[in-house]
C-alpha cells in the first residue's frame, strides 16, 4: 500500500514548486486521483505533461501504485479552470 504523501514526494521531486493535490477516492491505497500544476507545462503538449508526471512514478507502479488518474495543468490553465467552475 501508499499514501498521497509518498505520491506527491515523488511529483515535487520531478516539478520542483508544483501544486500538487492527491486523493485515494475508494481508500484502498491502490487507485489515486491527482491534479498537478507546474510552470514546468507550458509550452508542452498533454501528453509530455503526463509524462513529466508519471515518469518519476514507475517506480512506485512497479511495486505499490495500481493506477493513477492524472490531470494537469499550467499555472494559467488552473486560474482558468478555477475561474470557470465558479459561473
Amino acid at each position: 500500500m501508499i499514501d498521497n504523501h509518498q505520491i506527491i514526494t515523488v511529483i515535487q521531486g520531478a516539478l520542483e514548486g508544483a501544486q500538487i493535490e492527491v486523493k485515494n477516492p475508494h481508500k484502498d491505497g491502490l487507485h489515486f486521483d491527482a491534479i498537478v500544476i507546474a510552470k514546468q507545462f507550458i509550452g508542452k503538449s498533454l501528453v509530455q505533461q503526463h509524462q513529466m508526471v508519471m515518469d518519476p512514478l514507475k517506480e512506485l507502479f512497479a511495486t505499490k501504485l495500481h493506477a493513477l488518474s492524472l490531470k494537469t495543468y499550467t499555472p494559467e490553465e488552473w486560474e482558468n479552470e478555477r475561474n470557470t467552475r465558479k459561473d
